[in-house]
């Protein structure tokens, strides 16, 4: 495992494809984590099988507009799994088409694609494992409160998958603002493409670009970091797939299940106290973050029932 600090001066380029590396910040706070992919001699054919899974789905279903053109790129994209924002009134479900739901279930289903978002979850747990905690205490509470959500994968705890479809699954420079600021979000590329010409994940904050091949993974923190892909070939396909938690399931369980108005009208005090904590709750969060020194320690650590 390799460690970097992030270098504020020339753009980098990380080019091995498997080895993990962690981004520290200059507390030595693990940041992000490009976690690459498991030392397992089957994962080629895992991903060989999710490509086909990914391309199977997207011919199954239909794509709106705002499905095609988004501000993450122009290319297929459909969300499953439950979130909170964009004008709900509670934590809900994606909705989608039933011919769209019944297919996205499917994909889920599949093992190449659960296999791939395990280990995502796994990566998360070990190089976050405090924040990690946090989020799966907090999702427990949401949903004792709410037994309608439903996870997408029983082996993964983030609450939302957005599967990009090919062939042209490129990222333009965006973040994801509506996720949890203090959460990581993993990526994982999927397609048939020449890595060493294309594809490659693009951190600008922290100046690097980095080599990102069919099968591996990265972790950041995506509602704060600015991320992209460059391009790829002609006749190359990039897929890829996303879990992550939205910001407003957090608060949803921050402000005792609803929201920010009816704290306010229920609840005066309590919510001017609320407002009042924004930077040391900011702080509170920042602070499960492990540092390079206590991050053996963090993973080890029992996780509270």
């Amino acid at each position: 495992m390799c460690v970097r600090r992030v270098c504020r001066d020339v753009f980098r380029v990380l080019t091995s494809p498997r080895t993990p590396y962690i981004l520290a910040d200059a507390q030595e706070r693990v940041v992000a984590v490009l976690a690459g992919r498991p030392e397992d001699t089957s994962w080629d054919e895992v991903v060989k099988e999710a490509n086909r899974a990914m391309e199977a789905t997207a011919k199954k279903c239909t794509f709106q507009e705002q499905h095609l053109n988004h501000r993450r790129g122009f290319f297929p994209a459909l969300a499953t799994g439950f979130s909170y924002g964009g004008g709900q009134k509670t934590p809900g479900n994606f909705r989608n088409t039933p011919s769209n739901a019944a297919a996205l279930d499917e994909l889920c289903q599949n093992q190449a694609i659960k296999r791939i978002a395990g280990f995502g979850c796994t990566a998360y747990s070990l190089y976050a494992p405090k924040v990690h905690r946090s989020t799966c205490a907090s999702l427990k509470k949401l949903c004792n409160k709410h037994p309608t959500l439903q996870f997408n994968f029983t082996n993964s705890m983030f609450p939302a998958t957005t599967f990009n479809f090919g062939p042209g699954a490129v990222c333009i420079e965006h973040v994801d603002c509506m996720n949890d600021a203090c959460n990581w979000c993993h990526i994982a590329a999927l397609g048939s493409f020449d890595p060493d010409h294309g594809g490659h994940f693009v951190l600008f904050d922290f100046k690097l670009v980095i080599r990102f091949p069919p099968g591996s993974s990265i972790l950041i923190p995506s509602s704060i970091v600015r991320h992209a892909n460059t391009s790829i070939r002609p006749g190359e396909c990039r897929m890829s797939m996303t879990q992550y938690c939205a910001g407003g399931l957090m608060r949803w369980v921050e402000t005792g299940f609803r929201t920010l108005g009816d704290f306010c009208s229920q609840d005066p005090k309590g919510y001017q106290n609320y407002c009042s904590r924004l930077k040391l709750r900011v702080m509170e969060r920042v602070s499960l973050f492990s540092t390079l020194d206590s991050l053996r320690g963090d993973a080890a650590a029992p996780m509270a029932s």
